[in-house]
């Protein structure tokens, strides 16, 4: 009789640390992206409260975001085929290291045109502030840059 009693009670106990679990999932998803990783704060939405920029503002940044957007894709895309050639040399042998030179250095200019598109893209940005703004936007744009910084990969 003991033993049984002593089953529902742990039966109760389960329940509710599972129900306490699916609460706290459900409650934290919110936080999460598409991925399962934590959202990215939105550096538009930022920037635009940030700066308090106008409604054509806000139109002009968003037609520069996208632009970037669509020039960071194309070279984004050049940089995975080239990491795809550069990693299929090490099934080849001997190893040619004149063109694991070639590729290597590809994929680091691919990374050096983000870093230029996206140092371009923030001037015109800047650009099209008023005076004030830009001043704010002088002490902001390192908490954006921040922002859009690649997350780290989670701790196993």
């Amino acid at each position: 009789m003991a033993n049984l009693r002593f089953y529902k009670i742990l039966l109760v106990v389960l329940l509710i640390l599972n129900i306490t679990n699916v609460f706290y999932i459900w409650i934290n998803k919110s936080g999460m992206n598409e991925h399962g990783g934590p959202h990215r704060p939105d550096v538009f939405s930022f920037l635009c409260k940030e700066l308090q920029l106008t409604e054509q503002q806000q139109r002009q940044y968003e037609d520069l975001r996208n632009e970037h957007h669509q020039s960071i894709e194309n070279i984004q895309q050049k940089a995975r085929l080239f990491r795809e050639h550069f990693f299929d040399l090490i099934h080849t042998s001997p190893t040619d290291s004149v063109q694991v030179k070639q590729l290597a250095d590809s994929i680091a200019s691919t990374q050096q045109k983000i870093e230029l598109a996206t140092f371009y893209h923030f001037q015109k940005v800047r650009a099209i502030c008023t005076p004030e703004q830009q001043k704010r936007f002088d002490e902001v744009i390192q908490d954006a840059l921040k922002m859009m910084a690649p997350t780290p990969p989670p701790q196993h």
